[in-house]
């Protein structure tokens, strides 16, 4: 049983947060095109660049994330 993990082209198991969660309980994972450079390069630093936007948005007004998740339809509910 993989427990949510994956295995990767090394054949060894890859969770989600990469075990983040076990120091950081409330770590949320979101994924943006690019690899660990090409991230934060044109053009995929600006969709990475509005999901921090959003993150320190809602950090900085948590009812406002509230709200919004709350107005979702369920299924996008239960992947925020």
């Amino acid at each position: 049983m993989s427990g949510g993990a994956i295995v990767n082209s090394e054949r060894t198991y890859v969770t989600n947060d990469n075990d983040w969660s076990a120091h950081a309980p409330l770590v949320e994972v979101f994924e943006v095109p690019g690899d660990h450079d090409s991230m934060v390069l044109e053009p995929n630093v600006r969709v990475l660049a509005a999901r921090l936007r959003r993150c320190i948005e809602d950090a900085e007004n948590p009812a406002a994330r509230a709200a919004r998740v709350a107005a979702l339809p369920n299924k996008i509910k239960e992947a925020s």
